[in-house]
């Protein structure tokens, strides 16, 4: 999870948490960034981890939550795994892969049975 947790970023546009799809770039947004935290030297400052301990500890505590709030849209394949959103997970995969290594996996195999 800590990878998932990494992949989270701001959306300075909207000041809320999101996360993306690796496949198809896909964005679910999250709760809103603190009210502590917003501004843009004092924003980039949370998400370097350099800010003042107050901030930094909302801020932290917000992008946990997020990261719960988010995880419930995506999955990761166990073959590259890359965080994808539930479009681009083949659920029909026995090994739990994205649809782009579920087709990878489905033409290596095609190619074997060939020989």
């Amino acid at each position: 999870m800590l990878h998932f947790l990494n992949s989270i970023k701001v959306d300075k546009k909207t000041m809320r948490f999101y996360a993306e799809c690796s496949l198809c770039g896909k964005r679910r947004l999250g709760p809103p960034v603190p009210i502590l935290c917003r501004g843009r030297k004092r924003l980039e400052n949370c998400e370097k981890g350099k800010s003042n301990p107050l901030s930094q500890k909302v801020f932290n505590h917000v992008k946990a939550a997020a990261m719960q709030i988010l995880a419930v849209h995506f999955n990761q394949c166990r073959s590259c795994l890359c965080w994808v959103c539930d479009d681009c997970y083949d659920e029909n995969d026995p090994c739990g892969a994205c649809k782009k290594c579920s087709e990878k996996r489905k033409t290596a195999l095609a190619k074997c049975e060939n020989i």
